[in-house]
């Protein structure tokens, strides 16, 4: 005799169809359904946020103009002081330079990624599904993605919009505003 696994069907407390997402794909109406146990009935396609916050602006930032500031100040002053230890002291703020030209390209990317989105994207609207926790941890807690349904020209498309904090603001079957350029989002507040 074969064990038969028995699998539970949900249905939507509103129309009674068998549902296996956060939203009721009949009638519209939340179904209970947690994000991260749900199925995916569309796609999901990429999306790289073009947000700015603290932590993809103010933080590398810090870093460019800290590092970059013994990277490339000190030689200059060593050189104008009339450098006693040779070019010993140059070499050492070598790694200094290194780090800080790193930070500046983080900052610039991701200026460039929101004034791309903010001046040559297109305006569409989304549909939140629900929320999973991210790899991000932010004080001892996971940062939230946000699952946002989007249509496109190809159909119905889901995103996870990484929010970077620990927070919903969001609520569930809830429209927003997005401004899409290439694989880039923001949500327009």
């Amino acid at each position: 005799m074969a064990n038969k696994q028995i699998e539970k069907q949900i249905l939507c407390p509103n129309c009674g169809a068998p549902v296996t997402s956060e939203i009721c794909q009949y009638c519209g109406t939340m179904t209970g359904l947690d994000t991260a146990s749900a199925n995916m009935e569309y796609p999901l396609i990429e999306c790289k946020e073009a947000h700015l916050n603290f932590w993809n602006l103010a933080f590398p930032a810090i870093f460019a103009f800290g590092f970059g500031f013994f990277g490339f100040i000190f030689p200059i002053a060593f050189s104008m002081a009339g450098d006693k230890f040779g070019g010993f002291a140059k070499i050492i703020c070598i790694p200094f330079a290194v780090i800080g030209v790193v930070a500046l390209i983080i900052v610039l990317r991701n200026l460039y990624y929101y004034f791309s989105v903010r001046l040559m994207g297109k305006e569409t609207e989304g549909t939140v599904y629900g929320y999973v926790d991210d790899d991000m941890v932010l004080n001892g807690q996971a940062a939230q993605a946000c699952k946002i349904l989007i249509h496109t020209s190809e159909g119905p498309r889901f995103i996870m919009y990484q929010l970077k904090e620990t927070l919903r603001p969001y609520g569930i079957n809830g429209k927003i505003r997005l401004k899409v350029y290439k694989d880039r989002f923001t949500i327009v507040k």
